[in-house]
């Protein structure tokens, strides 16, 4: 069992569900006791402040458990999804369905008699981590809501993996979206922050996409057996890996020029982001890199079908690990320089290292929601110079 003295243990399922689900329109009800809802909204759901409620808790009390209320649990169901004209339900698992043995599916199609609109069963346990049960919320989107393409959107792109818990604000999404519409091409759809569901049903109409967070990797793959669509992964980090993804865009294949140089970086945080940002630090600015990675990546390197592309490159060095015992005792390595990560990693480092805050919504929550900071394009380029140079 992993000891946190620090930092906060990761999200669970469930978590990762809501972050995913969060801004389609839809209904989202988490099963489990009155205020089940509660720490997603208030903690790790910084657009419930300002947006109308998408997630609530079922509001079960002891004896609707023992008593097994099933019936006055989907009619509140059915009320509010009515009330609320909301285009799909989602009913998530938790700790208290897994314990007791609720039949979810049973309870989806029960609610869906009840309303006009489908209903997902996302089948979580709280046992998971936050990447399972965003992996989970993306395949259900794409098997309920995606149709067959009627026309084809040669220069359309879908961008696979976007959700707040590792994005951070939707506004950091904008200089991708900027290089993209630059480049030519047509955003067909973001899952999933900024879309809606019409747009998750057009998705198959695009020609390529975009894995820009490990939790889209499973949906890529997906979208490759069933409809074709090829897929890159990366993140661009800086003005030469923005100008590298036009190129791959293009169907050119293109390496990046490593400087050499004697400082060291540390990364903290989730891969698809740690490798674009690891990328950036050694082309851009001579600076040797390693990755901790709070989320498994070997998937990012293997031999994907489908996969066309890729801005990452892997190293050695590079761990997957979430104890904070053991990413403390790598970051504090005498020859560590510079340590990229969320602010609260901070707290890990003893003696003089330089710091560069780049928040990660999984780990602060909504503490540096607002923060001033960016990581994309050359904006992001940008922001890694200005705290650079503090160190030269």
């Amino acid at each position: 069992m992993e000891l946190y003295h620090y930092l906060l243990p990761l999200p669970s399922g469930y978590f990762g569900v809501s972050s995913v689900l969060y801004d389609l329109g839809g209904l989202v009800v988490v099963y489990g006791p009155a205020g089940g809802a509660w720490h997603i909204n208030i903690e790790d759901e910084p657009r419930w402040y300002r947006n109308k409620a998408t997630v609530l808790g079922a509001g079960l009390l002891e004896m609707d458990v023992i008593l097994g209320k099933d019936p006055a649990f989907v009619e509140r169901i059915a009320t509010v999804a009515n009330d609320l004209k909301r285009c799909f339900v989602a009913i998530v698992g938790t700790p208290v369905s897994s314990i007791i043995g609720v039949d979810l599916k049973g309870l989806a199609k029960a609610v869906e008699k009840r309303v006009g609109v489908p209903v997902l069963c996302i089948n979580t346990t709280g046992a998971e981590t936050y990447l399972e049960g965003a992996e989970r919320a993306f395949l259900a989107l794409a098997k309920t809501f995606m149709q067959p393409p009627t026309q084809k959107i040669q220069k359309g792109i879908n961008i696979l993996g976007a959700i707040h818990l590792d994005m951070g604000n939707p506004s950091h999404l904008k200089p991708l979206f900027s290089l993209i519409q630059e480049a030519g091409w047509e955003v067909v759809s973001c899952w999933s922050m900024g879309s809606r569901v019409e747009e998750i049903k057009r998705a198959a109409c695009a020609s390529l996409n975009l894995v820009i967070g490990r939790s889209g990797l499973k949906l890529a793959a997906f979208m490759y057996e069933n409809y074709g669509i090829p897929y890159i992964i990366g993140l661009p980090v800086g003005e030469k890996m923005g100008k590298e993804l036009v190129q791959l865009l293009a169907g050119k294949q293109t390496t990046l020029s490593k400087k050499e140089g004697k400082k060291k970086a540390v990364i903290i945080g989730e891969p698809v982001i740690g490798y674009s940002l690891k990328r950036c630090l050694q082309a851009e600015f001579g600076l040797k890199a390693q990755v901790i990675s709070i989320l498994p990546f070997d998937a990012l390197f293997a031999e994907n079908k489908g996969c066309i592309g890729s801005l990452l490159e892997r190293d050695e060095g590079d761990v997957y690990t979430t104890s904070e015992a053991e990413i403390a005792a790598l970051i504090n390595q005498p020859e560590i320089n510079l340590i990229v990560a969320d602010p609260c990693y901070e707290r890990l480092i003893k003696g003089h290292k330089h710091f560069i805050p780049l928040p990660h919504t999984a780990m602060s929550a909504r503490f540096y929601w607002e923060m001033d900071y960016e990581y994309i394009g050359r904006v992001g380029g940008e922001y890694l110079k200005k705290q650079l140079e503090v160190v030269r």
